[in-house]
């Protein structure tokens, strides 16, 4: 048995659960109760996921209102729907009650001389998500992620770093998009904890543009000019990389790469730098407003989008706009599709979610994983 979690932000007066099994042939009604009284918007379903593997919410018995149907493992899992206004779609979020790990996480440590001269030791922790269906036989997909850690459930046991919001419990999501699609990936994560973190995210200023007015007063100037995403990113992709695929079975064709905030930027611009490399982008609560949007055109123009056109990566661009900073970030992230498509990239490509309710930090970022997912892996 396991438990699945409903999060009322609809206000339905009454919330029924349909059970199915996988060929719908059984068919169980559920009437919710509160999980809590002091959580009146939780409520919950035990679920046997040996008879159901599926299931969907509704309002009443004559199911005016719905939702999607939803595919559950073995995690105790939870949804939200929302219906976002400014964009006129649903929205599936997806949150966890459950902070045991998926999978397991390998922990490694690289020396790289080349590559990492910026740091005193040359060295870098990377910690590797194996989902437990893993066993070696098979090849699954791969995702680079940046700032492990705070990546996975229980983030606090694989850093020294213990974040007040918790993991962004990405194994979780992963977890759910293979009993839902079937996929399965193996997440790369690069430590960006210390004090190291604004540097290495920083792009080379000799190659990308000029700091924002906004960013003067924020970021020392000297880190600026240290910028050294360009050397981490070559550490991912050519230290990193072989490594991985030699010790873990690994497909080439659909590698992805993520991040939020500086991280958000990080992912964006290497996936760019790197064209063909990475086929898809998640870039949360981006950090693009750091650099003047000129420098961004200036960039896309020797990117030569129209020429790799069969090679260019599918991106989400997701911000929030609850706080201060998730305000400033908004205002360029929603610039950021239109100059794309000016200097030639595909509209198509490109997905943009911006919940104007949620602020800057894990707990928003671990929701919109769903919807991510099933965009930049065209699940069906």
């Amino acid at each position: 048995m396991n438990k699945i979690y409903f999060r009322n932000s609809r206000h339905w007066f009454n919330v029924y659960a349909t059970l199915l099994s996988k060929d719908e042939k059984e068919k169980k009604v559920i009437k919710l109760l509160r999980k809590d009284r002091d959580e009146d918007k939780d409520y919950v379903v035990e679920l046997d996921n040996s008879k159901y593997d599926h299931l969907y919410f509704h309002n009443s018995l004559t199911e005016k209102k719905k939702t999607s149907k939803i595919f559950v493992g073995n995690s105790s899992l939870g949804f939200e729907f929302k219906y976002n206004r400014s964009q006129k779609r649903g929205l599936t979020y997806l949150y966890s009650k459950d902070d045991k790990v998926t999978g397991k996480v390998d922990t490694y440590v690289f020396k790289d001389e080349a590559n990492l001269s910026y740091r005193e030791d040359q060295e870098k922790r990377v910690h590797v998500f194996i989902p437990s269906s893993y066993e070696g036989n098979e090849e699954y997909d791969l995702l680079y992620f940046f700032d492990a850690q705070n990546q996975f459930s229980n983030a606090g046991k694989y850093t020294t770093k213990n974040d007040p919001y918790g993991g962004w419990q990405l194994d979780i999501a992963l977890n759910s998009i293979y009993h839902q699609y079937g996929k399965k990936i193996i997440v790369v994560a690069i430590e960006n904890a210390d004090k190291y973190r604004s540097e290495e995210l920083f792009m080379d200023p000799k190659k990308f543009g000029k700091l924002s007015s906004l960013a003067k007063g924020d970021i020392p100037e000297e880190v600026f000019r240290k910028g050294s995403l360009d050397n981490l990113a070559t550490f991912m992709k050519e230290t990193v990389h072989p490594f991985i695929k030699e010790k873990y079975k690994v497909k080439e064709e659909n590698i992805g790469i993520g991040g939020s905030s500086m991280g958000g930027i990080a992912a964006f611009y290497v996936s760019l730098k790197d064209l063909g490399f990475y086929k898809y982008v998640l870039s949360y609560s981006p950090a693009y407003g750091l650099y003047e949007m000129e420098a961004y055109e200036e960039y896309f123009k020797t990117k030569k989008f129209k020429d790799n056109l069969n090679i260019l990566p599918r991106i989400h661009i997701y911000c929030g706009g609850n706080d201060p900073l998730e305000k400033q970030l908004l205002v360029s992230s929603k610039l950021m599709k239109s100059t794309l498509v000016k200097y030639g990239y595909k509209e198509e490509l490109i997905y943009e979610t911006y919940d104007e309710d949620k602020v800057h930090n894990e707990e928003a970022w671990r929701l919109i994983l769903l919807d991510s997912f099933r965009f930049l892996l065209n699940l069906k």
